[in-house]
């Protein structure tokens, strides 16, 4: 009872939670459509930032006349004309290399003079009888959208009017190398397709090449507001709210925080119902797989509710805007690589549970066989999934594409030495699936390998483990065991010979000793009478004779007790025979 009332207070405060976030969202939204209404009836200049309405007609866009692109060069666009019908005050702006372009058009943006910042903007693309009208729009939205996702790396933008990069001392001199004409400065999702921004170096007719933005990248810019533009949220900020902390607005920070808690919360509502769930089943698997993906699932979905919201309602934009969003996609992805590791990690035990015998018995090839196959399958696919969502990671962001390009393509002495530290690693993977195609040794068998004896306990990654008989672990690379000699005692069968040598005197009687040997073996419990008894003279010395009597046992564990049992008392019978006159000695003749 007192557990029903707890579960029911519970489901309770979750649900009015949930309501509270659909009242809170909702009336953020009819506030800010109504806002928006009086905004656009009243006076827009109370409206800091552009509306999301296309100021450029997308049927004009393509009926517009694109006879001002010249000839083709290998340095430059050549053009006929730039920004035709715009003020000519831009002349004076220092356009001459791609990063004094780019740090006029954000310090203009930065001082709200987006006039001056329209200058950079190549608006050929842009119907001439609305180019002076919506130029200074475009530049503002333009400037919202790389504010709030891009984060420029001005190593990549060179500050040399051909658009290479200086190395070394070079200066303003000439390098080895071709010109640019086109360089990336970022990149922008838009309807599953990426969008490159692009600074372009143009030249009109017996005038210098500049550097502006592309016209192509000023013909996206629609769109790319429309997609990644202020939320409606922002367009309704109190006065006080818009005091900046950190770069950020108060009323986002608060928004932040409010949002954080209320989808750590809808985590918890979720989490709870799934364990709730799973416990009324009488099943034990549900039950299980309950227990191992509730908590990813919770995270995984008040992760993702929390990346919707941010983007829907917030929009976080500043220096750090774009390092906050890439946080933000990785532990998205992050979290779902780990459900579906979960996931697997649950399937594979499922079926080790199931499908795989006791292994502890030595007669239990197939389950050895078959445990082995998946301890190595977890692995693979545990690598597999990292390695994608690592990928997803990367693909996400251009810096760490540029990164990963570089590693590869470069030829110097940093991917030689990465190279070599990774061959270790990657021998002993490729060791690993080796072994689980082949089959040398198996989870479960018993092997002597470099003096040590042993039950081959797991097969990880890059290295094997060994459960010794004194219950030591002996960690083994990979590598290292698939290339070195090693006997497995239970590969094919588990029955076991294991010899008893013997040294006695050469008058020792050995018939005596065989049907003793054969009396003591019958006796243990530990003889599979597959093998007769058997003991032979295998060699002699100055001293006497060597004997080799053979145990055969059931398993190597087996076959080690009785040879050690049977060696103890065949070794008190020689020694109490006739009172040791058998025992292997020196003898010395002394001449008198």
């Amino acid at each position: 009872m007192t557990f029903f009332t707890h579960y029911k207070s519970s489901f309770n405060s979750s649900f009015f939670i949930t309501v509270l976030i659909t009242f809170f969202l909702s009336t953020f939204s009819v506030f800010a459509q109504d806002s928006n209404l009086q905004d656009s009836s009243k006076n827009k200049k109370k409206d800091k930032l552009p509306l999301k309405e296309f100021v450029v007609d997308t049927l004009l866009q393509e009926q517009n006349d694109r006879s001002f692109i010249g000839k083709y060069s290998d340095y430059y666009f050549n053009i006929k004309e730039l920004n035709k019908g715009v003020s000519k005050s831009g002349e004076f702006i220092n356009r001459q290399t791609p990063q004094a372009a780019m740090e006029h058009f954000l310090s203009s943006c930065k001082e709200k003079d987006f006039q001056s910042a329209a200058y950079v903007l190549n608006l050929n693309l842009i119907p001439e009888k609305i180019r002076t009208e919506k130029a200074i729009i475009l530049a503002e939205k333009l400037y919202y959208v790389m504010n709030k996702r891009i984060s420029i790396n001005w190593d990549d933008l060179p500050d040399r009017p051909d658009g290479q990069i200086n190395q070394g001392n070079a200066g303003d001199k000439s390098i080895a190398g071709k010109a640019q004409k086109s360089i990336r400065f970022g990149s922008l999702s838009l309807d599953g397709r990426t969008i490159p921004l692009l600074l372009d170096r143009v030249k009109i007719e017996k005038e210098a090449p500049l550097w502006v933005i592309s016209a192509n990248t000023v013909e996206n810019i629609e769109l790319l507001y429309e997609e990644h533009g202020p939320s409606q949220l922002d367009r309704i900020v109190p006065k006080w709210g818009e005091f900046e902390i950190l770069g950020i607005q108060v009323w986002k920070l608060i928004g932040l925080i409010v949002f954080a808690l209320l989808c750590y919360l809808l985590g918890k509502l979720i989490a709870f119902l799934i364990n709730k769930l799973v416990a009324q089943s009488d099943k034990i698997w549900v039950d299980e797989i309950g227990d191992k993906i509730a908590t990813p699932i919770a995270l995984a979905t008040s992760v993702l509710s929390f990346y919707f919201i941010m983007n829907k309602f917030l929009s976080i934009s500043g220096s750090f805007s774009p390092i906050f969003y890439a946080a933000m996609l990785i532990v998205v992805i992050g979290s779902f690589t780990w459900l579906i590791l979960r996931i697997i990690e649950y399937a594979i035990d499922r079926i080790a549970e199931t499908q795989v015998g006791d292994i502890s018995e030595e007669e239990n090839l197939e389950s050895r066989r078959y445990l082995t196959h998946i301890s190595v399958a977890r692995r693979v696919f545990t690598f597999i999934i990292i390695i994608v969502g690592v990928g997803l990671v990367l693909s996400q962001f251009e810096f760490l594409q540029n990164l990963g390009i570089s590693l590869m393509a470069s030829a110097g002495v940093a991917t030689v030495v990465l190279g070599v530290a990774a061959q270790s690693t990657l021998g002993n993977i490729i060791a690993g699936m080796q072994i689980a195609i082949t089959k040398p040794a198996r989870i479960g068998d018993t092997i002597y390998f470099e003096s040590q004896y042993g039950i081959v306990e797991d097969i990880r990654f890059t290295y094997l483990i060994i459960k010794t008989w004194d219950e030591r672990r002996v960690i083994i690379p990979l590598k290292h065991f698939i290339t070195e000699p090693f006997e497995n005692w239970s590969m094919n069968d588990p029955h076991l010979m294991k010899p008893i040598m013997i040294y006695t005197d050469f008058y020792i009687d050995v018939e005596k000793v065989r049907s003793k040997f054969s009396e003591l073996l019958k006796e243990s419990d530990n003889y599979d009478e597959k093998e007769p008894p058997k003991l032979q003279v295998i060699g002699s010395s100055k001293e006497g004779i060597e004997m080799r009597a053979l145990c055969s046992a059931k398993d190597p564990s087996t076959a080690w007790d009785l040879h050690c049992d049977v060696r103890e008392k065949l070794l008190k019978y020689v020694a109490e025979l006739e009172n040791g006159a058998y025992l292997a000695k020196e003898r010395i003749l002394i001449h008198k």
